[in-house]
């Protein structure tokens, strides 16, 4: 079997631009909105929107009342 090259020579960095690298690495893939705060959120705006829908009418009611 014939030794496969790549097309892309590799290239030799010393150890200073190696650890810079994989710190710019580990930094962008850090970044954005994790999928645990996402559904978080997503919770919380529709627990606040069936609250409302759900209490609304009477919590108006309340302060119409507490107001006169």
């Amino acid at each position: 079997m014939a030794s496969r090259t790549s097309e892309y020579p590799e290239r030799v960095y010393s150890s200073g631009e190696e650890e810079k690298r994989r710190h710019l690495t580990e930094r962008a893939g850090s970044g954005g909105i994790s999928t645990g705060w996402l559904i978080a959120g997503l919770a919380a705006a529709g627990i606040g929107a069936w609250a409302l829908y759900h209490f609304g009418p009477d919590l108006r009611r309340y302060l119409k009342i507490e107001r006169m």
